[in-house]
């Protein structure tokens, strides 16, 4: 190789990884579902055990975020909820998988007697998946706590997941129900610095073959 096109090619392969060192993303896109649900399911009790979650489909690469409506089964006004998410679309009366990819508990406070309250974001971050293909979050929580759900907003990629409701419609029409949730995804953009030292890469190893084609000569012998 010319030794005045290899330096330049040379700084941008070393230069191009360490600038994408960090993931920046670009503008949210948020789902919704359910957003006036008033109807609940308590999340975990000794009387009414169950796995309570949703399945859904990110569209893009990275979750940003996970919130859901909550209320109170009693006057106490505050609880706790665990979020784990898994990996595929888990079946009604479906064993969990082994392990989560990502399991967190929340304190909730400000739950309303008998009713729903607005959406709590219980997952903030950065977390990779991939897009367009199923997921499935459960949720449990102390004897009061209660999930808003609904079956008026149909989401057609994902479903309340659930064993032990009451409800006439969630039972006769598996996938007609779902958790008053929302969620955000993003997909991660370019860095201005990575953009800088491919384009400079570019320019000089541009310049290098400009410069070794004007020095050729052609000799008749």
């Amino acid at each position: 190789m010319n030794r005045y096109l290899a330096l330049p090619i040379a700084i941008a392969a070393f230069c191009a990884p360490q600038a994408q060192a960090s993931v920046v993303l670009g503008k949210p896109v948020t789902t919704t579902v359910n957003p006036t649900a008033t109807a609940t399911v308590v999340l975990s009790s000794v009387l009414n055990a169950d796995t309570i979650g949703q399945t859904f489909v990110p569209t893009q690469s990275y979750l940003t975020s996970m919130a859901f409506r909550f209320g109170s089964t009693t006057r106490t006004t505050t609880g706790t909820v665990t979020l784990a998410l898994y990996a595929g679309a888990i079946a009604q009366n479906a064993a969990l998988p082994a392990s989560a990819l990502f399991s967190q508990q929340y304190a909730l406070t400000g739950l309303p007697f008998r009713g729903v309250g607005d959406f709590t974001t219980l997952f903030t971050g950065q977390l990779a998946v991939t897009a367009n293909t199923a997921y499935t979050v459960v949720l449990s929580g102390t004897s009061n706590v209660a999930l808003a759900f609904d079956h008026s907003e149909g989401y057609k990629p994902g479903y309340l997941l659930q064993t032990k409701l009451n409800d006439p419609t969630c039972r006769s029409t598996p996938g007609a129900c779902d958790a008053s949730f929302r969620f955000t995804t993003a997909t991660p953009v370019p860095e201005p610095a990575s953009w800088a030292v491919m384009l400079g890469g570019f320019v000089l190893a541009g310049g290098a073959i400009r410069y070794r084609r004007r020095r050729t000569t052609v000799a008749f012998g």
